[in-house]
């Protein structure tokens, strides 16, 4: 993430002296921010990751998707026990005709999708469940991401055994549509429960900003200025706009949820000074979503932000945005202390970590149901939280980098085996390792299966990624796992094309599978591509050579 940029007078450097306001005084979540926020993913699309460099690496790896299954297991295990233990209500268990619903929004390029529905589907399968007990809904507010996802050959197992489906969010609205326009019901019309998955989600979206002090509190209100803005130009870039905030006494209750003005008067009685977000169209989103359940709805967050009441009074001064992708779309903290409070007003339940984490907090809510404790899903919301998490899995990533020279070939292992073999990792480690594998013995056939397991969680996002099928092919190969190399370098053929150390290795591993013949084929083939190759050229000739010589 970037560092935190101020959102106070002091112009942007590229201002001109005399800016044009575009808006005065405004509460922060009508500023017009949001809008030229949501314009830039909505026209950036996938881009937005694989251009611009919108960070997602701590919420899109195997290892969050994994913790994702398990606590959404445990969440379907609550609500199926408690189908069992009310027969008189068989109309809405949990079944295929029935399924568990789960939304992601702002699911992005894809790749926690593809993640989360390969293990859910492990665990899904241990329990002898059918797939089609959940119904799997990406949503996004670009066209283009939607026509990406279709278009993907890692989603269309899912999407073709009716698991998996595409909402589009429209810019009027937080209701998801399908293609067709149509306003989608993710959970169907209150007929089941609801898992809601936003990861990087509620720091992105509209909120209001409040300042308490001596026993009173003021909204700050934004006013939002612009030197690139003239009739008939372009909407001007975030990173143009002079952001300046104007704290103005409130006049009574501020909202028209009672719940939410019921927060906002708790702070004022608690905290002595702080300047407080308020996650306004977060706790909008959810209200809407929990009218299209039954009343057994899930929400997994996992963003930055402040979890514990004590902690919001760290904030001081103006509202804090913390710009991203060259100053193209920003995000802020998330009071999810707040969104807990709510949830609690409901007689719901809000499952918080322990760990005073900075960068990344998993928080799950839970709606109110009568009579359903959800105690296996709070079991092992638990567990997971004392346990090894990806927050602390990024920080030894980071870490790692100004080690990776010294990285021996069973600490590679334990470090994709932590990671639950991501492919991320692996092409970091590739040329540190790459040296090391002929003198691999005792590792051998547990590389092998680390670079199958690392292999399966390819979800290729940029040409960059597609890599992976040729050194795990180069790894296989070093390691004499000749049959399994053979069909990495051919995913690498499909993926990348012919090339002449691709048919030269594929040679390497006709020749290990004892076919002289077809090896031959292949070191003409890579002569034929690259007639300099100098091994190819080599082995080419040795192999005439030998055919020749068993043909007298």
């Amino acid at each position: 993430m970037a560092e935190p940029v101020s959102s106070g007078n002091a112009p942007h450097p590229s201002a001109a002296k005399h800016p044009q306001t575009l808006e005065t005084g405004v509460p922060l979540s009508q500023s017009i921010i949001w809008r030229l926020q949501r314009a830039f993913y909505s026209q950036r699309g996938l881009k937005a990751w694989t251009e611009d460099m919108v960070p997602s690496y701590i919420t899109n790896n195997p290892f969050i998707a994994e913790i994702y299954a398990e606590i959404v297991t445990a969440f379907l295990d609550d609500c199926m026990k408690e189908d069992r233990m009310s027969p008189g209500q068989s109309a809405s268990r949990v079944s295929p005709e029935n399924p568990l619903r789960i939304l992601e929004l702002g699911a992005g390029t894809g790749r926690f999708s593809f993640l989360f529905l390969s293990k859910l589907s492990v665990l899904l399968e241990a329990r002898k469940l059918p797939p089609e007990i959940v119904r799997y809904s990406m949503s996004d507010c670009s066209d283009s991401l939607l026509q990406f996802w279709s278009a993907n050959r890692y989603l269309a197992p899912f999407v073709a055994s009716g698991v998996l489906d595409f909402q589009l969010h429209s810019q009027e609205s937080q209701e998801p549509h399908g293609a067709d326009g149509a306003v989608a019901r993710p959970a169907g019309q209150a007929s089941g429960p609801l898992v809601v998955i936003a990861n990087y989600v509620f720091d992105s979206l509209p909120q209001d900003a409040f300042v308490i002090a001596e026993g009173q509190i003021s909204e700050a209100l934004i006013t939002t200025a612009s030197s690139t803005v003239d009739e008939g130009t372009a909407p001007p870039l975030l990173g143009n706009l002079q952001l300046s905030f104007k704290n103005v006494p409130l006049a009574g209750d501020r909202y028209a949820d009672k719940q939410w003005n019921s927060i906002l008067k708790h702070y004022v009685e608690r905290l002595p000074a702080a300047t407080l977000l308020f996650p306004s169209a977060a706790l909008e989103i959810l209200q809407q979503l929990c009218r299209t359940c039954d009343g057994r709805m899930l929400v997994l967050a996992a963003d930055k932000g402040f979890t514990r009441e004590d902690d919001l009074a760290l904030l001081q001064g103006p509202p804090q945005l913390e710009f991203h992708a060259g100053n193209h779309c920003f995000s802020q903290a998330v009071n999810f202390d707040a969104i807990a409070r709510y949830f609690y007003s409901l007689d719901g339940h809000a499952l918080l970590p322990e760990k005073r984490i900075s960068s990344l907090n998993i928080c799950a809510f839970l709606a109110p149901r009568s009579g359903n404790d959800f105690v296996l899903i709070r079991a092992a919301y638990r567990g997971i939280q004392k346990a090894f998490g990806p927050d602390d899995l990024f920080a030894l990533m980071s870490w790692l980098n100004a080690h990776l020279e010294e990285i021996s070939v069973p600490q590679a292992l334990a470090l994709l085996r932590l990671t639950r073999w991501d492919p991320t990792a692996l092409q970091r480690l590739f040329p540190v390792i790459a040296p090391q594998l002929r003198s691999v013995h005792a590792e051998r056939a547990d590389f092998r299966d680390t670079v199958l397991s690392t292999w399966a969680n390819h979800y290729p996002i940029t040409p960059e990624d597609n890599a992976l099928a040729f050194n795990c092919g180069v790894i296989l190969l070093e390691l004499r796992f000749f049959a399994e190399a053979v069909l990495l370098f051919q995913a690498s053929e499909r993926q990348l094309g012919r090339t002449a150390t691709t048919s030269y290795n594929l040679g390497l591993c006709a020749l290990g599978l004892g076919r002289s013949d077809q090896a031959l084929a292949f070191m003409v083939d890579a002569c034929n591509l690259d007639p300099a190759f100098e091994p190819a050229r080599r082995s080419r000739l040795t192999l005439e050579q030998k055919i020749a010589a068993d043909a007298r």
